[in-house]
């Protein structure tokens, strides 16, 4: 005699953590539920509902995600290849413009990669995995889910995991990538069906408690931008099936519609505010619930059996691997995709390491995202199941980039940066990486890079690379001389990766040097010619940072430097330079120590002065073969309502440093080895287009700038 209750919960993005609040108060008021229904965040908070999660667990897990790290676009840096963190300090975009290997031009898939939602789905949902026909779960579930090709509605049901309805349905398009099931190309189910009303009643549903979250119609003002339309035009799609939805509704349905007035579908960091909006709503609607409440007891009992598949299931916190296999795969070997995860065989590994493995695994570049599960191994242990989606073999990505620097005077500098490599050229990883800068320095590289072997950090690269940086001589405080210097280099360096940390090699090669006077008086060359020569060298970096513009933890330690044949005289030519780089941060604020160290046979090899490199003088004001700087920094990270998910950060900065050259003509400053000193202060925008400055700085003795920075600055 009673009637069969069906709960069906909207889409709505971070809107649709009203969902929690609303089940609370259906706990509350014993409100047994017989079938459950959702789309994108509503199949996530339903289905967790239906697999035995309780309000408070789900309210719980809403409140702890990090936010910043589910929608970061690419992997935490520290968990990067050296060669992708080394290309942070070239300034280069995160996002990239992906070639085929049949020379097609191909924007990616997503903004948002997958992989930490895969993660977060893989830790929730693991506990049920064995089941595959969700109607068999505690509480009868189904996901409605869009298929990109045809435009059909597709029912997530059967033949699958509630991992996989839940990724399927909450794929929004443009956020997160399609999902491939079968012959399906997958994407949120909000395009047809955002209330998914009438798959509860197929499901057996007589009486419907539907709660929508949807975001409503922009009005003119929001639709000034593309951005705006764009959205309107989803908006449009979403809402003319809700309003279906809600007319198919009847006297006995029960219609809950949140109050979620200056809420988005983007404010997931509010999710404490929209949970409490959505257990207000259904208070209001309490006397309506309470007609299907059912007995205290009756309903304990029956939600105590709900739970069954949560608390009965085994938690295991621990696993011991026996072994490891890779499924799905065809360019990459099984042995490298092992050997990125970093995780031991037969000992002891939680559920947070094998998450970090995957990250690791996923951070290498050769995969747009990795699934593991866990199957019975010998004993007690464990075989860990890796499922990679490979990416293209031989496919290529474009990367563009740059920076500004000017103390709107006369000193302007800047780069842009186009950046081409090829992936994947064989199954041990190789890559080929071909670069060209314009603007204050020109510069062009091509380099192949080659693993040793399938799963060793050993390497071979093969470099060679033009260079051409000016710098100015001056006199009496004044510019008299505009040179530059030239390099043409060409070397194979054999080295080892430290995953995580960064590299060393050894490197053999031959380069070609020239100063030549480009601007000022002829009668004060000091021509050096050119030097052709071959050299022995070494590199060493050491690179953690969490980030290279705004950095919190971490270190970055790095030395360079050659020794070239000797010359007539019976000297050996040389340059050698080492920076260290390291924060400390407590709560908002960070401290940033800085020293640099050159050293060098060739004039003029090293430049001082500039916004981040003694702020106050133009741009390379000092040049020298001997170089020395140092600077402390303290800055704040501050979070504004108008520009919430970007940080402001205020601080200042000490530097002290020198650069001049040993062997100076005399009548020049370059031989003046007085250490010089600067303060400085400054706002920095941690920006979507790149890191902005403003800073003004002044040199003791040498006078003030006030400076305008886009771009990595170091």
């Amino acid at each position: 005699g009673r009637p069969c209750v069906g709960l069906v919960l909207s889409g709505g993005g971070a809107r649709g953590f009203a969902h929690a609040g609303v089940l609370k108060v259906l706990e509350t008021l014993g409100v047994r539920i017989d079938v459950v229904t959702g789309t994108s965040m509503g199949s996530m908070v339903g289905g967790a509902y239906a697999a035995g999660y309780t309000a408070e667990e789900i309210e719980r897990i809403v409140l702890s995600v990090d936010w910043d790290q589910m929608l970061a676009v690419r992997p935490e840096r520290e968990l990067l290849p050296w060669r992708r963190k080394a290309e942070d300090f070239q300034g280069l975009s995160s996002a990239a413009i992906e070639i085929t290997a049949d020379g097609r031009a191909r924007l990616p898939k997503a903004i948002v990669p997958s992989q930490e939602l895969d993660i977060f789905l893989m830790r929730h949902t693991g506990i049920v995995s064995m089941v595959e026909d969700l109607s068999y779960l505690s509480i009868p579930f189904a996901a409605s889910a869009t298929d990109l090709i045809t435009g059909e509605r597709i029912v997530m049901q059967k033949n699958c995991t509630l991992g996989t309805a839940m990724r399927a349905s909450m794929s929004v398009p443009g956020a997160f990538a399609p999902l491939n099931v079968g012959d399906h190309m997958l994407v949120d189910g909000g395009l047809v069906d955002n209330l998914p009303v009438e798959l509860a009643r197929e499901m057996g549903a007589d009486v419907i408690i539907a709660v929508n979250v949807g975001t409503p119609l922009s009005g003119r003002d929001e639709l000034q931008s593309v951005v705006g339309v764009m959205a309107q035009m989803v908006n449009i799609l979403t809402e003319q099936n809700v309003r279906r939805s809600i007319r198919s509704l009847g006297d006995r349905d029960i219609l809950i519609t949140p109050d979620l007035t200056g809420l988005s579908s983007t404010d997931f960091k509010k999710s404490a505010d929209i949970i409490r909006a959505g257990e207000t709503a259904a208070q209001t609607h309490a006397e309506a619930l309470e007609r299907l409440a059912r007995p205290r007891a009756e309903w304990a009992a029956w939600d105590a059996e709900r739970r069954n598949l949560i608390t009965e299931a085994p938690k295991r916190t621990e696993h011991v691997i026996s072994a490891m296999r890779v499924e799905g795969n065809d360019m990459v070997t099984p042995e490298r995709v092992i050997a990125a995860t970093g995780i031991p065989l037969n000992k002891p590994v939680t559920n947070e390491e094998v998450e970090q493995g995957a990250r690791r695994v996923w951070a290498e570049g050769y995969f747009s995202s990795l699934k593991y599960r866990f199957e019975p191994g010998p004993g007690s242990t464990e075989v860990l199941v890796l499922e990679p989606q490979e990416r293209e073999e031989g496919y290529s990505t474009v990367r563009i980039g740059g920076s500004l620097e000017t103390d709107f005077e006369e000193n302007n500098n800047y780069n842009v940066i186009f950046s081409h490599t090829w992936h994947l050229l064989n199954s041990w990883g190789a890559e080929w990486r071909n670069e060209a800068a314009f603007g204050d320095q020109h510069r062009f590289l091509t380099e192949f890079y080659q693993p040793i072997g399938p799963n060793t950090n050993w390497f071979v690269e093969l470099e060679g690379s033009y260079e051409r940086t000016p710098f100015d001589i001056y006199r009496g405080g004044e510019p008299i001389m505009r040179w530059r210097n030239e390099v043409l280099d060409g070397h194979v360096m054999f080295g080892r990766e430290f995953p995580g940390l960064g590299h060393a090699g050894v490197m053999g090669g031959w380069l070609r040097t020239k100063a030549k006077r480009e601007i000022g008086v002829s009668d004060m060359d000091y021509e050096q010619g050119v030097v052709s020569t071959g050299y022995l060298g070494g590199q060493m970096v050491f690179d953690t940072l969490d980030d290279v513009d705004f950095p919190t933890k971490g270190y970055l330690f790095s030395a360079e430097g050659l020794v070239t044949e000797a010359d007539a005289d019976g000297r050996s030519p040389y340059i050698f330079m080492a920076e260290a780089l390291v924060p400390w941060s407590v709560g908002p604020w960070t401290a940033l120590l800085q020293v640099e160290k050159g050293r060098s046979t060739q004039p003029d090899a090293f430049r001082l002065g500039g916004a981040f490199n003694m702020a106050g003088v133009p741009a390379g004001r000092w040049t020298g073969s001997d170089y020395d700087y140092a600077s402390i920094a303290l800055a704040r990270r501050f979070a504004t309502p108008l520009l919430e998910n970007t940080p402001i950060w205020v601080g200042g900065r000490l530097e002290a440093g020198r650069a001049y050259n040993g062997s100076d003509p005399g009548w020049s400053e370059s031989g003046d080895d007085k250490w010089r000193s600067s303060a400085s202060a400054y706002v920095g925008l941690d920006s979507v287009i790149g890191p902005l400055y403003l800073i003004f700085g002044r040199t003791r003795n040498e006078g003030s700038a006030l400076y305008f920075v886009w771009g990595h600055p170091h």
